[in-house]
């Protein structure tokens, strides 16, 4: 069993049927694939993409930071000026 709490959770749903369990969430059962530890997806949860609001170099971390603080482009171009 690849997660004893989260199959304990979902037992009484199932009215404390094990069987009835495995084949509603088969992947709390599964020893190797794409869900299982070391499996094809190593269990991870990755996907080998970069996060979705990562910068990738200096500026653009600027900018995103930027951003976050409710700064606009013309606010730094108006202190470039200055």
């Amino acid at each position: 069993m690849r997660n004893v709490k989260a199959a304990r959770a979902l037992l009484a749903d199932h009215g404390n049927d094990v069987e009835k369990l495995k084949a509603a969430e088969p992947w709390l059962f599964e020893a190797t694939g794409k869900h299982a530890r070391d499996g094809t997806g190593s269990g991870s949860g990755t996907t080998g993409l970069p996060n979705a609001g990562a910068a990738s170099d200096e500026g653009k971390t600027l900018k995103r930071w930027r951003e976050i603080a409710g700064l606009t482009d013309d606010d730094a171009d108006d202190k470039k000026q200055n």
